[in-house]
């Protein structure tokens, strides 16, 4: 019996021994949730957080497209898409700017509202999403930049269901 002890303590021991050494290592999750609307890749993945827009020399930025799609949890309201500001992109020194359209489904995009009429965005329903639709951004006025340097800059793009019912 003794011998069985001995063995149980010797085993927590080791045990305990091995914990000691353990590694916690903690992931930070985030979600930006929204439960009525969203906009997301045509594949149904997230847009992309940062892109490159491609510089020809004389003859300007190269225009960024990808299809995507919009979602919403209620079957019988518009969507309202906007801009939180006017994009364009600067130079490190924040003085050189290039300003930027964007176009959702051939709509131009602007701080104010462009509604997206829910019975041509969703054809087939709310379940699969919208119909898959062009999102372009581009320089405003076509042509070789002046100035080189770094450029950056931000398209928030904000989209909101209808209050009321669709018409």
């Amino acid at each position: 019996m003794k011998s069985i002890f001995k063995i149980a303590l010797s085993s927590a021991a080791l045990l305990t021994a091995v914990n000691a050494n353990a590694v916690q290592q903690d992931i930070t999750v985030t979600a930006d949730i929204d439960p009525t609307v969203a906009i997301t890749q045509a594949d149904n993945s997230p847009l992309p957080a940062s892109i490159t827009m491609q510089y020809q020399p004389g003859q300007g930025l190269t225009a960024y497209r990808n299809n995507v799609k919009l979602w919403s949890n209620t079957a019988d309201r518009d969507l309202n898409v906007s801009l939180a500001s006017s994009p364009s992109l600067t130079d490190q020194s924040g003085n050189n700017a290039i300003p930027l359209s964007v176009t959702l489904n051939g709509q131009k995009l602007s701080t104010t509202t462009t509604v997206f009429n829910y019975g041509t965005t969703f054809p087939a329903g709310i379940t699969n999403g919208s119909a898959v639709i062009p999102l372009i951004i581009s320089q405003t006025t076509a042509g070789a930049a002046t100035l080189a340097g770094k450029y950056s800059g931000i398209v928030s793009l904000i989209v909101t269901q209808a209050t009321a019912k669709n018409g």
